[in-house]
């Protein structure tokens, strides 16, 4: 209010009143989680109905076995909307998702996958004779029901999850009008996927035909003669290639490649929306968007293994579709680390610009995951192969068998094996046991091993060799051109420097935080004096530079000089390692250089906040914050402007629920009193508002926690005065009603307080 003064008590009380009435109706609506509870709650309704008729009627139609199992598979459409009310908030995306679902999900597919390899124990079935059991449609109903309470909130979430990040991309991308390098650029992408499709199709082509026809058609000799000749055309046209440039017929070609470009845009669209929805739906079900190394590792770990043993434990129609999603897991988490470097390759070549189009956050490289994903991989290659051929999609497995099984039982590790001689033939080990007829069939048939059978076995283990050859050849690509890209920064970034100047920079001024953070460590113990104590928190600039560390070590070969690193980059590791080392390391490096100082946390955090720093920047130096008050409160100084400022800068940012409250928490400690109220009103509505309610909410619980604080009349009243200025503001439902509920007892408080 411009006067200033405290509107009536019956006025306020109608205002509540006022909206009670017209905004309970409208919040229920605009709940995240009304539909799942009215689902839930119609699923509840027509379960009851059905027992209810089961029970009070001459009808008891959930008397047999099969009926009870329908009814307990029908169960899912109640419990899923259930679990679905535990997905993470939008509003904390910026954490990455929590363990809740994850766990669920885990455990359902642990329980479903005890049951079944108990089933399949009990029920004492034998690969050899082909006696596999077979589950009645109920049981196949309550095994796929139990899968989909395990997986689809997991796929919900982690679309959720999609939908912030991209809304976040958006927010910060600058896009225009596609310039002639951008079309260009989709020109050749379009052409890469239609000759990769070209290419794949044809390879397939060739396979499918050698199956069918290479007993009564030599393929050996027209296939050798056409990859000759592929041979020789590529050399030819790496040789003249510029002659032919200019020659009419070649001018034409590549006008009708341009139009073909334009027209396989769609294609490479398509595989794009493909190669996306593994990254950012599948391989965030995995668990590869969790901040701690256990959780990526648990989920991923524990659901590939589930998928492998519900593969072998499931009849071999159903226990294909695990091992198909464990396959699609295992490839997205690959899919992802491939992302997470291309950005490393793009920061490095825009010199980590925060405007840079990064597809991921580069927090993780994920390179260890993918490891693991490929180790399930060769389980569940050979347990597909196994449920392949007792599925009879290929032929009966007794009369027209897929492959060839010895006499006798075959067990996992017969399978294992067979799969071993296959990795075996494969180009990263260049076909030594064929070479030396190892692993291979003897010529009576009456051998131990597992042998080609159908056309179908000879499909399936060139799928596998494939599989395979595709995988390690990436894998050693992928890190091939790591160590390159790595060993190339830092050789730029010694390129150019000064020995004289330790402040100048090579042709680049820091490393990617991958490489950043195992170089700063070997650098860091290299620099630390023999026989002195390592330095603590309180350990000076000044002290940790003389006493502690000596940095002409730094000058050798080997190591990377950080006193030529970007001071912008130096002074926030400072503030976001825990380490009092390194954070030692970087003070002694402070002291030598005039263009670098350290600043307090606090001010650096508002620095980030100012410039759109990632989320996880954000949280982490907060984090530091709250640890340097939690261990000594006077290492920290509160400052009411940068508070303010932080806030004033993240105002508009999603998914910052938390940060935001221990931000508004950190306000509540700093003194003046009213100062502090009249800060948190502007956050509330008053003036420059944060633009989510949970923030304006609370802003008005700090405020009366604050008047509530060793309360006297004055205070009390100021609070009452300063949340009816921002009512004036229409901050919205949710800050009104947590507006009147404040008001209400600071009144009740003043009543009390009055002689």
């Amino acid at each position: 209010m411009a006067d200033g003064e405290a509107r009536p008590e019956e006025a306020l009380a109608e205002l509540a009143a006022a909206d009670v009435r017209e905004g309970l109706w409208s919040r229920v609506r605009a709940w995240r989680q009304t539909p799942f509870i009215a689902w839930a709650l119609v699923s509840a309704l027509a379960l009851t109905g059905i027992v209810f008729w089961h029970t009070f009627t001459a009808q008891h139609i959930l008397e047999s076995a099969d009926a009870r199992t329908w009814f307990l598979a029908a169960t899912t459409g109640f419990w899923l909307p259930l679990v679905l009310l535990l997905r993470d908030s939008p509003d904390n995306f910026a954490q990455g998702p929590s363990l809740r679902l994850p766990l669920i999900s885990l455990g359902l597919t642990a329980a479903l996958t005890a049951t079944v390899a108990i089933d399949f124990v009990l029920s004492d079935k034998q690969d050899s004779l082909g006696d596999f059991m077979t589950y009645s449609p109920p049981v196949v109903a309550c095994i796929a029901s139990v899968l989909v309470l395990a997986l689809v909130p997991l796929a919900w979430n982690a679309a959720n999850l999609a939908r912030y990040h991209a809304d976040q991309r958006k927010a910060s991308s600058h896009a225009g009008a596609p310039t002639e390098g951008e079309i260009e650029a989709r020109n050749a992408e379009a052409m890469g996927a239609l000759v990769a499709t070209l290419f794949v199709g044809g390879v397939i082509a060739f396979a499918i035909c050698a199956g069918i026809w290479n007993d009564s058609f030599s393929f050996d000799n027209f296939i050798g003669a056409i990859i000759g000749f592929l041979v020789v055309g590529a050399f030819g046209v790496v040789i003249f290639i510029e002659p032919l440039s200019d020659f009419g017929p070649v001018k034409w070609l590549s006008r009708v490649f341009g139009s073909g470009a334009k027209a396989a845009r769609p294609l490479a669209a398509t595989y794009d929306a493909v190669d996306t929805f593994l990254v950012r739906i599948v391989a965030v079900m995995g668990g590869m968007e969790h901040r701690t190394v256990a959780g990526r590792y648990g989920i991923l770990g524990g659901l590939l293994t589930c998928f492998c043993l519900l593969g072998w434990y499931l009849p071999p129609r159903l226990g294909l579709i695990p091992c198909v999603i464990g396959l699609l897991m295992a490839i997205s988490v690959s899919r992802l680390w491939s992302w997470v470097e291309d950005d490393r390759a793009l920061a490095a070549l825009t010199d980590f610009k925060p405007t840079t189009p990064y597809r991921t956050d580069m927090r993780e490289d994920y390179r260890d995951e993918t490891l693991l994903g490929f180790a399930f991989v060769f389980f569940l290659i050979p347990i597909m192969m196994r449920d392949a051929h007792w599925s009879g999609y290929f032929g009966s497995p007794r009369d027209d068998a897929m492959f060839k099984l010895p006499a006798g039982p075959v067990s996992f590790l017969d399978w294992f094996g067979y799969f071993g001689i296959a990795l075996a033939k494969a180009v990263p080990i260049v076909d030594w046991a064929e070479i030396y007829n190892f692993g291979q069939p003897r010529g009576d048939g009456a051998g131990h091993l597992i042998d080609f059978g159908s056309v179908a076995s000879r499909h399936a283990v060139f799928m596998a060799r494939a599989t395979v050859d595709l995988v390690l050849i990436a894998s050693l690509l992928q890190a091939i051109s790591i160590t390159g890209r790595n060993r190339q920064q830092k050789r730029l970034y010694k390129a150019g420097t000064d020995p004289q100047n330790h402040y100048r920079s090579g042709l680049i001024d820091r490393l990617d935080p991958f490489v950043e953070k195992t170089e700063l460590r070997r650098a860091m113990y290299a620099a630390l004096k023999p026989g002195k104590f390592w330095p603590d928190k309180s350990t000076t600039a000044q002290a940790a530079h003389d006493e502690h560390f000596d940095l002409r070590v730094l000058s050798k070969p080997g190591y990377v000089d950080f006193r030529h690193y970007n001071a912008e980059r130096l002074a926030q590791m400072h503030a976001e390692y825990k380490d009092p080392v390194a954070r030692a390391f970087i003070a002694a490096i402070s002291y030598e250089r005039p263009d670098f100082s350290l600043v307090p946390r606090l001010v650096l955090l508002d620095q980030l906040a100012e410039k759109g720093a990632p989320e996880s920047e954000l949280y982490t130096l907060l984090k530091r914050i709250e640890n340097d008050l939690a261990e000594d409160p006077r290492r920290v100084d509160l400052s009411i402007a940068e508070l303010r400022s932080i806030l004033l800068h993240t105002a508009k940012r999603a998914g910052l629920k938390d940060f935001k409250r221990d931000v508004i928490a950190l306000l509540q400690r700093c003194t003046p009193k009213r100062e502090v109220i009249e800060h948190l009103a502007d956050v509330a509505g008053r003036s420059d508002p944060d633009a989510f309610q949970y923030a304006r909410v609370a802003a008005v619980q700090a405020i009366c926690a604050l008047a509530q604080d060793k309360p006297d009349q004055a205070d009390v009243r100021f609070a009452i005065e300063v949340l009816e200025q921002v009512l004036h503001r229409a901050p919205g439902q949710s800050t009104v009603s947590a507006i009147n509920n404040g008001v209400a007892l600071l009144r009740t408080l003043l009543k009390s307080l009055q002689p």
